[in-house]
């Protein structure tokens, strides 16, 4: 994950931050492409993590690949009501063209 460091007081962004997130599953979730006067594919997928992960809203995912994903909204976090366990779920997109 890699998270936007914010701006300074003059308002310069600060260097962005990053962390891994481990254990993660990724499944695809569609695609559409732009051809009126431009060439441009936006791909979708939702990210499964567990349910303290640390993601937020502003972050960017970058893949083993080294392609880079923006996080969608809130992350979703789902507690299960009979065991410890949870899920976090991260819609994310990639622009491309």
């Amino acid at each position: 994950m890699s998270r936007p460091g914010g701006t300074n007081r003059y308002g310069d962004p600060l260097p962005a931050t990053e962390h891994q997130v481990t254990g993660c599953v990724i499944a695809p979730a569609g695609s559409d492409e732009q051809t009126d006067r431009q060439e441009q594919v936006t791909r979708r997928a939702t990210v499964y993590a567990d349910v303290d992960a640390d993601v937020g809203a502003t972050d960017r995912l970058v893949l083993a690949d080294g392609t880079r994903w923006q996080v969608i909204g809130d992350p979703q976090r789902y507690r299960s009501p009979f065991a410890p366990a949870g899920v976090c779920q991260v819609h994310i997109e990639r622009v491309t063209g």
